[in-house]
């Protein structure tokens, strides 16, 4: 009997020693204690800059798929979690066994959120997961969103993609930083520079704990997944592994792309661009005037010691969309004062000198109000034009008593 009792006693003790040493991450609540955030709602809490801090003191939930693990040791105490409103970066005290697809939930409660300065981005700072981290399921593996690197400099549509996992079309790396160890020996971490097809940059940055860190990088060209960060202004790309992208092409080309016209040179006629002036000595120009982008866009105004008449076109190269799925026109346009809109012309049959030579048909955008606010012009479909010399125009007119100033920029052809 004694025996039993000793037996049952072992088994109780053990029992009680494999629970108490169970990580307590593991086992999620049944339900919450308190109300559940959205990454939206998170971030809207702590929508301030400048090292703004929001502390939680109670239970509040914050839930996410993981977009990034340290399986390659490219992620050192941090990872980053989507849901359906946003991803967000989160800091750990020690990294726990999270993986790629895994869903977690936060309890918020002991935490804060807040604007770091140095990288730009809001964070959940310390996590400790043992207490506040649970793993809900496993499997709801993340796909990338497309990041669209000749709109990388449009205000605020790189701070729409921060946090999240991406893919890149048409990248490669500069010339100088071609066949290079993605981390120099003796060095924490690196930085290696990028242009995709368009010209546009954006740096990769590496940790010296990444498993290919050793590696060169490829001389070729293709697509890239990673997840999009920031560095003070600079805009960075954090990659997982090596495994995730395919650089074999040995020219660059971004699928899908028709035309592209930044005015990041700062010249209006570059790329095959002309102006026509059907009446008065009214140009195009560029101009870095205002808070936009801090570049160059095209600009108009008939201003010049009083208004002057004119009707002055800024005319595209021809586009071959004859093998395009579904093609559309986007661009930025702003203006000011008062005088006709500005006009949207599209063709199939001109090839040079006066717009007259040609046939034209008006396309629909929408306008700036002004104010020298750019909008966006939105899709402008061109699957009505899935043609070999298409070209597309844009008709500036000024009275002698009237005129707006309008400016234009990152004007795109591309698949939907």
């Amino acid at each position: 009997m004694k025996k039993n009792i000793l037996n049952l006693f072992l088994l109780v003790s053990l029992l009680a020693v494999a629970v108490s040493c169970k990580r307590k991450g593991e086992i999620p609540p049944i339900k919450p204690k308190g109300p559940s955030l959205t990454i939206a709602e998170l971030k809207a809490i702590a929508s301030c800059t400048n090292s703004c801090e929001r502390f939680f003191n109670n239970d509040t939930y914050l839930s996410g798929v993981v977009l990034a693990d340290n399986a390659a040791g490219n992620f050192y105490k941090e990872t980053f979690i989507r849901d359906a409103t946003g991803a967000i970066h989160l800091t750990l005290k020690s990294y726990p066994l999270i993986f790629v697809g895994d869903s977690i939930r936060i309890n918020m409660k002991g935490l804060s959120i807040g604007y770091n300065p140095t990288t730009s981005m809001l964070e959940v700072d310390s996590i400790d997961a043992d207490r506040s981290m649970v793993i809900l399921g496993k499997g709801v593996y993340p796909q990338p969103r497309l990041l669209d690197m000749n709109l990388i400099t449009t205000p605020n549509y790189f701070a729409g993609f921060i946090n999240d996992l991406v893919e890149i079309k048409g990248i490669g790396f500069a010339s100088v930083d071609t066949n290079q160890l993605y981390v120099n020996v003796n060095t924490t971490a690196q930085s290696r520079l990028m242009y995709s097809c368009g010209g546009d940059p954006i740096t990769l940055r590496t940790n010296s704990y990444a498993n290919f860190s050793g590696q060169r990088t490829p001389s070729k060209y293709g697509n890239i997944i990673g997840i999009a960060t920031n560095y003070g202004t600079t805009k960075q790309l954090v990659i997982r592994n090596t495994t995730e992208w395919s650089m074999t092409n040995a020219t660059c080309i971004t699928p899908g792309l028709y035309l592209k016209k930044n005015f990041n040179d700062a010249s209006v006629t570059s790329g095959g661009w002309t102006m026509q002036n059907v009446s008065g000595s009214i140009n195009w120009a560029t101009a870095t005037l205002g808070s936009w982008a801090n570049k160059p866009y095209g600009v108009i105004s008939n201003f010049v010691s009083g208004n002057q008449a004119c009707e002055t076109w800024l005319i595209s190269p021809p586009l071959n969309l004859s093998g395009a799925t579904n093609p559309i026109l986007t661009f930025q346009n702003a203006c000011n004062y008062s005088g006709p809109d500005l006009e949207l012309m599209i063709s199939t049959n001109y090839t040079s000198g006066q717009p007259s030579t040609a046939t034209w048909t008006p396309l629909t955008f929408t306008l700036s109000g002004g104010g020298f606010a750019f909008v966006s012009s939105g899709n402008i479909s061109l699957n009505a034009y899935k043609t070999n010399g298409v070209t597309i125009a844009y008709k500036y007119t000024g009275t002698s008593s009237s005129g707006k100033t309008w400016e234009v920029d990152d004007v795109i052809v591309s698949e939907n």
